[in-house]
Formats: structure tokens, C-alpha cells, sequence
């Protein structure tokens, strides 16, 4: 390494990678199977998304320790009512169901992964 030039290089250069290219690498992959879900899945992933923006508060469902089924399935309701409740009923809600259980995950995992950032020691 030349240190004759050290002060024109970008830290990430001098001590590796940067801690937000895991992260990264981490949505393209997210976002890449995103786009292979069959496309019932995917048109059910916009409502699912648009729910859990709703959501996205202090003191949400989403964020609890252990989010109530009760709550969970409402938002499951909400999804449901706009997706113009297809029919057969029991396997779309429990399709939207793992489907928000895991969009719910990754909110929970990204807000504790932000939060670590924001409040670092």
C-alpha cells in the first residue's frame, strides 16, 4: 500500500470493507427473489408492503417482543380486503400470512440493525 497518498483515499480503501456492503448485498439478493415470486405473490407483496408502511410506528404490532396473533390477523385482514378477497380463501390467507411473517422479520431485523447504528457506543 502506497501511505504517501493516504490522505486522498477513502477510509473504506485503507481498512476494508465498509460495514454497509453486507447490507446491501443483502436487499439486491431480497429484491432479486422478490421478483421471482409468481405473480399473484408479487402483486400480494405490494399489499403486504403497503400494509406494514401503514404499520411502520412506535408501538406497532410489528415491533413487539411477541406480536399477537389477534393483531397479525388483522393486518391479514387488511391485505386481504385489498386484494379483493380471492377465492380459495384459506390458502391465500395463509400464503399472505407466511408472506407478512416474513416481511415483519425482515422491518424487526432492519429497525434493530438501524437502531444499533443510530445509538452506536
Amino acid at each position: 500500500m502506497d501511505y504517501r497518498n493516504l490522505h486522498q483515499m477513502n477510509l473504506y480503501d485503507v481498512f476494508g470493507d465498509s460495514p454497509w456492503s453486507q447490507e446491501d448485498v443483502f436487499l439486491k439478493d431480497r429484491e432479486y427473489m422478490k421478483k421471482m415470486y409468481p405473480k399473484q405473490s408479487r402483486q400480494f407483496f405490494e399489499w403486504i408492503e403497503d400494509v406494514c408502511d401503514e404499520e411502520e410506528y412506535d408501538g406497532s404490532c410489528m415491533y413487539d417482543e411477541y406480536p399477537d396473533n389477534a393483531a397479525v390477523g388483522r393486518l391479514v385482514e387488511k391485505i386481504y380486503e385489498k386484494a379483493g378477497r380471492p377465492e380459495p380463501e384459506e390458502l391465500n390467507k395463509a400464503m399472505l400470512l407466511s408472506m407478512l411473517y416474513d416481511e415483519i422479520c425482515y422491518r424487526r431485523c432492519r429497525r434493530r440493525e438501524f437502531k444499533q447504528h443510530l445509538y452506536a457506543r
